[in-house]
Parts: C-alpha cells; sequence; structure tokens
C-alpha cells in the first residue's frame, strides 16, 4: 500500500536544493567532493603537498604511497582543481595550491551527505546516478514518508515543485524510463516497474539530510 503521507512535505531542506545546476555536474566525483570539504574544514589555501597528502590518506588506493602520491597529484593539477576553479568554487594556482572561494554557490557544510556517499567502490557510481536536480529532488522527496509512494504520487510532487517536468504525464514517463531505473540500480531506492511503486533507500535518504 502505497503512504498517504505528503511526500517530502514535513522534510528538511535539500542540501543541495539552493546549489545552481550547472554545478551538478562538478559534484559527481568522489575526489572533487574530498577537496571541498577538506578546504571547508581547513578553511585556509593549502599546497598542492598537502592536498595531495589529504586525498592519500583518506582514499582507499590500492597502489604503493609513492605512485599514489604522483596519480593523486596529477589528477588534481589537470582535472579535478581546474574544473573545480572553472565551476567558480575553487581559486587555484599550481605554485600556491588552493582554497575555496569567497561565498561559493556549493558550501562544503552541504555536502556531509555526499561525502558519506563516496566511501567504498562504488562511490563514484553513486554519485553519478544520484546528482542530479531530478533525482535529488526524487530522493529528497521519499525522506519524508515512510512507506512506498507510487509513481504518480511522485510525479505530481515533482511539477508542483516545478522540477522535471511540466505536466504530470511527461513527469511520470520522464522517472519510469529515466530516473527511476537509474537510482534503483545503484541501490538509492527500490522500484517495483510492474505496479508502478517506489521505496525509499535507508542509507542515501539518511545521509542526504
Amino acid at each position: 500500500m502505497s503512504s498517504k503521507a505528503s511526500i517530502g512535505g514535513d522534510s528538511e531542506r535539500d542540501p543541495l536544493t539552493d546549489v545552481p545546476e550547472e554545478c551538478y555536474d562538478v559534484l559527481r566525483h568522489p575526489r572533487r567532493i574530498r577537496i571541498l570539504a577538506t578546504l571547508g574544514a581547513r578553511r585556509t589555501r593549502l599546497s598542492l603537498m598537502e592536498l595531495t597528502t589529504t586525498i592519500v590518506e583518506n582514499e582507499d588506493l590500492d597502489v604503493p604511497t609513492g605512485k599514489a602520491r604522483h596519480d593523486v597529484r596529477i589528477s588534481l593539477v589537470h582535472n579535478h582543481l581546474p574544473r573545480l576553479a572553472e565551476y567558480g568554487l575553487v581559486e587555484f594556482d599550481a605554485e600556491t595550491g588552493a582554497e575555496l572561494v569567497d561565498e561559493p554557490p556549493v558550501h562544503p557544510a552541504d555536502l556531509a551527505g555526499l561525502l558519506e556517499l563516496c566511501e567504498g567502490p562504488e562511490g563514484e557510481r553513486m554519485l553519478e546516478a544520484i546528482v542530479h536536480p531530478v533525482r535529488m529532488r526524487v530522493l529528497g522527496m521519499l525522506s519524508g514518508v515512510e512507506h512506498t509512494v507510487s509513481v504518480e504520487q511522485l510525479a505530481s510532487a515533482l511539477v508542483a515543485s516545478d522540477v522535471g517536468a511540466d505536466d504530470r504525464e511527461r513527469a511520470k514517463i520522464s522517472l519510469y524510463h529515466a530516473h527511476l531505473p537509474v537510482l534503483a540500480d545503484a541501490g538509492a531506492l527500490e522500484f517495483d516497474a510492474d505496479a508502478n511503486l517506489v521505496t525509499r533507500g535507508e542509507r542515501t535518504t539518511s545521509v542526504l539530510h
């Protein structure tokens, strides 16, 4: 039986509600989440050596330490830090290191739940699945209910929130074919496609709030 509770009506603010959608792309990699969390915790400019050390200590890298440091540093210089700078999240200079910009569009304190999802071998896959405007909204809605809800209920809630589609039928189609299967495959929720019913994933919804 589906829940009659208002979907997401009493839930707390979704941590990424205020994040510009263009920033979602940069949050789909665990290492970038860790960089932002580290810079937010230190609240100062960190050298490449300091950032490299922190990443190596917090990631389960199955290579010798020397190679891990080399590989991480290369990824920071040529991939992650330039991308974070491009999206206006950090200031980066290869000589002096990196620091958060003043009033970044993504606040590290709001990334605690995503950082928890980064843990383990499926971290990148989980982020790729859930860091999306519609999918984050769906998970936020599900966090406010205790039981199974229908795809129709979710579609109506999406239309009411102006996310994903401007009418219920299109929202339902996008949920059924594009969003719910991806979230279910990542283990973020359970989706019964035959019955059109959705059950929240305890781990995912608990860390997003």
